[in-house]
């Protein structure tokens, strides 16, 4: 019997987590945090045999992992240069929300040496004639959506997954032809991306418009993969004003360095990097916004971070630019600034004068390739949506089981389901 736990990161964003069991083998698929407050984690209640296969680095698929050796252990799988940017991230999670986890550095360590490195379609040989396979999902470097192989049922976890090529990335590279079971994430459920190359022309030329007018432009990123993907624009559109980047972007730009065959344009970002100064000082730090330039850093959401400290330096002035290239998850600093036009700067809410601006380099699927996706599996039985806000899970599975007539359903935290014997 062939059963799948949906134990977190359902019709929300955070807290991923997803659990296959075939008999005496337990595979876990991601195990995040939400956090909306202080962080939280899914319930586990831990079975017998597991094993734990992480699609990425995101702390929303990986927070919680260091959890799982509180009381307990497991193998680890995942890509190399996974591995050396979970580093990165838990070590930072410990460092600023110490006080609210219910695990520390010891449990990161005993983590560490579990890791269990994997490649890409080379199958992974379990008990109970399971096999793992991670393949290429083009969200980030190293991102895998998972497949998981029962004698009764062949599933594919898609993880977050982009199907389009970027600067860095080529799209997602997976099975079809066999999968009958499909749990397919939906954050981009209900938005259309505009296409790749008119999106990048209009950022490049709406950084340039406030540089050439004296102002500065502050480009809040995903410290991992979306700043070094807007280095990468900069350089190919071969922009004449000084870039700098800033935070633990610095950190996973070292990082990536090391592992060229995750990049489908390594000499692109090897320029790239280069191209940008390295903010590494506070001395130099207060210098940036003072004349025309464009500052790339960490947090993407302006929850905390050097982003947040150039924002309060240069939110005044109306010379200036915001201009957000992530996704703003409801509640947090850069959702209320597009959606209110003010921002916290520590003595309450203030209306920014800087222009602001959300360009929508997502490394996610939109709403046109998910429905393409989820339409492609010739073989599939079951389509299960999460990782998205309820909305677009619900819009999502509602589609594709009224275009293609499967067994869709938006799947919800704590919902349990046993997959019956194929035929």
């Amino acid at each position: 019997m062939t059963d799948l736990h949906f134990l977190g990161g359902c019709k929300t964003i955070g807290s991923s987590a997803y659990l296959v069991e075939e008999n005496d083998t337990s595979i876990l698929c991601d195990f995040g945090a939400s956090f909306n407050g202080n962080p939280t984690f899914p319930q586990l209640s831990r079975p017998a045999n597991l094993l734990v296969a992480l699609s990425h680095a995101h702390l929303d698929h990986s927070g919680g992992l260091p959890l799982l050796f509180a009381s307990g252990s497991a193998p680890v799988y995942m890509t190399a240069i996974t591995r050396d940017l979970i580093k990165l991230l838990l070590k930072d999670m410990i460092r600023l929300s110490h006080y609210f986890l219910p695990f520390e550095k010891e449990e990161l360590d005993r983590l560490i040496r579990r890791i269990q490195i994997v490649n890409y379609r080379e199958p992974i040989e379990l008990k109970d004639d399971v096999t793992v396979t991670f393949h290429d999902a083009g969200h980030i470097p190293g991102s895998a959506a998972i497949q998981v192989e029962t004698p009764r049922r062949d599933i594919l976890y898609t993880g977050d997954i982009n199907t389009i090529d970027t600067q860095m990335l080529k799209a997602a590279r997976i099975p079809k032809n066999t999968i009958d079971t499909l749990i397919l994430e939906s954050t981009y459920a209900l938005t259309a991306h505009d296409e790749r190359k008119m999106i990048e022309e209009h950022f490049i030329n709406t950084a340039e418009e406030i540089i050439d007018s004296g102002g500065t432009v502050l480009v809040p990123a995903f410290a991992v993969a979306r700043a070094q993907e807007i280095l990468c624009i900069l350089t190919k559109y071969r922009v004449n004003f000084p870039i700098f980047m800033d935070g633990m972007a610095r950190d996973a730009a070292q990082v990536f360095l090391r592992y060229p065959e995750f990049f489908q344009n390594f000499k692109l970002l090897k320029r790239a990097l280069a191209n940008a100064q390295w903010v590494r000082s506070r001395r130099q730090r207060e210098g940036i916004t003072k004349n025309p330039g464009l500052v790339v850093a960490p947090a993407g959401m302006l929850k905390g971070g050097n982003a947040a400290r150039y924002l309060g330096e240069i939110m005044h002035d109306s010379r200036n630019g915001v201009l957000l290239v992530g996704f703003q998850i409801p509640g947090t600093p850069g959702r209320n600034l597009l959606e209110n036009g003010s921002y916290d700067d520590g003595s309450g809410l203030k209306r920014v004068k800087a222009r602001f601006q959300l360009f929508d380099f997502s490394s996610h699927a939109g709403q046109d390739q998910l429905l393409e996706l989820g339409s492609s599996f010739p073989n599939l039985e079951r389509l299960y949506t999460v990782h998205g806000e309820a909305e677009a899970c619900e819009f999502l599975a509602k589609t594709l089981h009224k275009q293609n007539g499967i067994n869709a359903h938006a799947a919800e935290t704590g919902e349990c389901f046993e997959l019956p014997n194929i035929g």
